[in-house]
């Protein structure tokens, strides 16, 4: 006697979960979400060095992927996973945040200071460790110029492949192996700077 176990149906590909959401299927951006919030969100820790930020960017990435399905059809998907798609969409609204967060620290500065500090002494001390290991990093690669900055957070941060990288920053793949040789070259005593 054998037991019978339903059979799980076949996982679909970006491919067919683009199309679905080319339907308006939100089912559809769930299932991108489950996949690469994660990426997303890793890309984005690395970028601003705050956890806080990244879920913020994680958010807003996948509500502005909605709102592209929902505007216009955008066509067909590019590459075999939405990945770099999602990326470039998480690329202009940390640039976003970033501007707002400028504006908002301005502003603040220009304010009276506060008569009572709130105690933060129940953050977790992991996390200020790791924000303060990615600020050491960031510090570090502030100092190379911008492409390649975003070429290292796509190819080794986000884990682009250099194809997929170089259709986000909108160069020929030639450009991001010659961009990541210089910032390679260059990291190693940047980072000894910044520790």
């Amino acid at each position: 006697m054998t037991s019978s176990r339903p059979e799980k149906p076949p996982t679909a590909r970006d491919g067919d979960l683009w199309d679905a959401l080319r339907r308006q299927e939100p089912e559809a951006l769930g299932e991108l979400f489950s996949r690469y919030a994660a990426a997303v969100h890793a890309y984005a820790v690395r970028h601003t060095g705050s956890y806080a930020y990244a879920d913020d960017a994680v958010q807003a990435t996948f509500i502005t992927a909605w709102r592209h399905f929902n505007r216009s059809d955008p066509g067909p998907l590019m590459y075999d996973t939405a990945r770099p798609w999602l990326l470039a969409i998480a690329r202009n609204e940390l640039r976003n945040t970033t501007r707002a967060r400028r504006r908002l620290t301005q502003f603040l500065l220009r304010q009276p200071a506060p008569l009572h500090h709130p105690d933060h002494a129940e953050t977790v001390a992991a996390r200020i460790d790791s924000e303060k290991h990615l600020g050491a990093v960031r510090r570090a690669l502030s100092e190379l110029p911008e492409h390649e900055r975003e070429t290292i957070e796509l190819v080794y941060w986000a884990q682009l492949s250099i194809a997929e990288a170089a259709a986000v920053l909108g160069v020929a793949e030639g450009t991001v192996k010659a961009r990541l040789s210089r910032a390679r070259r260059r990291l190693p005593a940047l980072l000894e700077e910044h520790r």
